[in-house]
């Protein structure tokens, strides 16, 4: 078996790509609650790619795995952050819809479709804050005290920020498979892994048994894992 990242050997991730993850500590922006997974470097870049581009939900199980431990204990729904029409047409996917799922499996927390999403909008990877806009989102359905926002990516908020605006909920926290920008490397324990993010070599195999049970059932054609390559511009992740 390849690891999900690097494709290298290794499953569900080699040791390069284990030893590279770095935990995410929570965070307050405008008020609101933000806890990731891990921090968006090395393996984390490439599980949010490859699940983001190359439509790998194992990736994404991986990185709703790391996610678990981030819920507040009063969490009632899970609300993805919907992805334009035109990038879920092109790649085939809505990767915060999919993370939201997993995490749905693992801990039994309903997904709430509740907010919708412009047909596109401009890419904000790489752009300052000042460079980046507010995003039209808008309410579907109503949201609940206590929804959590699920995304694939933290970068400035403006994003998520666009979401809970638009979603007019009170007590909403967001939730990300991965942080970037000026958050720290964090050493909070973690417990979706079972340990501490230096000992997770050991424990990576049990992430989850739901999510590995489903792992192995799944068809040959679904194994197929990309090899690498370098990455081009137009490749890198679209984060914020």
């Amino acid at each position: 078996m390849v690891c999900l990242a690097c494709a290298m050997p290794g499953w569900p991730l080699c040791v390069l790509c284990v030893a590279s993850l770095r935990l995410a500590p929570p965070a307050v922006v405008r008020g609101v609650s933000v806890e990731a997974g891990f921090r968006h470097v090395g393996a984390a870049v490439r599980l949010v790619h490859n699940l983001k581009y190359r439509r790998s939900i194992r990736a994404g199980r991986i990185l709703a795995a790391a996610m678990v431990s981030g819920l507040p204990a009063d969490a009632t729904v899970l609300v993805p952050v919907p992805r334009s029409l035109v990038r879920r047409v092109t790649y085939g996917i809505d990767q915060a819809k999919v993370l939201a799922k997993e995490v749905s499996i693992l801990t039994g927390l309903e997904v709430l479709d509740a907010l919708g999403a412009p047909i596109w909008w401009k890419r904000q990877a790489g752009a300052t804050l000042e460079d980046r806009h507010a995003i039209s989102f808008r309410r579907i359905g109503r949201v609940p005290e206590g929804a959590i926002l699920v995304d694939d990516v933290f970068t400035t908020g403006t994003t998520a920020m666009s979401a809970i605006d638009a979603a007019v909920a009170r007590e909403m926290s967001i939730l990300v498979a991965t942080s970037a920008g000026t958050m720290e490397p964090g050493t909070k324990p973690f417990p979706s892994l079972g340990g501490d993010v230096t000992q997770l070599r050991g424990t990576i195999e049990t992430w989850s048994h739901a999510a590995r049970t489903r792992s192995q059932s799944e068809s040959a054609d679904e194994r197929t894992v990309v090899r690498p390559r370098l990455l081009r511009a137009t490749d890198r992740e679209e984060i914020g």
